[in-house]
């Protein structure tokens, strides 16, 4: 596989991550009518930020550490915790009307919040942890027959479907 169709390969099979229901879907909804369409770039930027460890990690041999039973079984229940706490968050909200739909000055202030909430919900995802066991740790492997530019061309494509598909969420 050429490095051209690795980024294209890489960016269409990105989408499969991307479009899944979640909770960084749930955050970029949630946040878009307060941030506007920056949201979906910025929490992006946090998501891009998770997984470029989760490839260097990877990359590193990791995969052997993350194919074990309880390290699955761990992060199932966690992540599934967390969406729990993040619906009952967004419940609440709604309930007491603490939804401020206002975009004003805001918004430049809080981007390293958005960030991080970006972070917080791709960690708390536990389809996060099994397409990168799966489909990323593949994707990964043949990448790496180009050294180290084939994993730098891949997570590009990668990352790129995310921003598109996050960006057309919060617009």
């Amino acid at each position: 596989m050429e490095l051209v169709d690795l980024f294209f390969a890489s960016f269409i099979v990105g989408f499969s991550g991307a479009m899944m229901p979640g909770p960084l879907l749930v955050v970029g909804i949630a946040e878009t009518p307060r941030h506007g369409w920056q949201t979906g770039p910025v929490i992006s930027i946090g998501h891009a930020i998770a997984e470029i460890a989760v490839v260097v990690l990877l990359a590193l041999g990791v995969a052997t550490v993350v194919g074990d039973g309880m390290i699955a079984r761990v992060i199932a229940v966690v992540g599934g915790a967390a969406l729990l706490v993040m619906a009952a968050a967004m419940g609440y909200d709604i309930i007491t009307n603490r939804v401020n739909y206002d975009s004003t000055a805001s918004e430049k202030k809080s981007s390293h919040k958005l960030a991080g909430m970006g972070i917080t919900a791709t960690l708390s995802n536990p389809y996060w942890f099994v397409w990168w066991a799966t489909v990323g740790l593949a994707f990964l492997v043949k990448s790496q027959a180009h050294g180290w530019v084939g994993p730098v061309v891949f997570y590009f494509g990668h990352i790129m479907s995310d921003f598109v598909w996050y960006t057309i969420v919060s617009v």
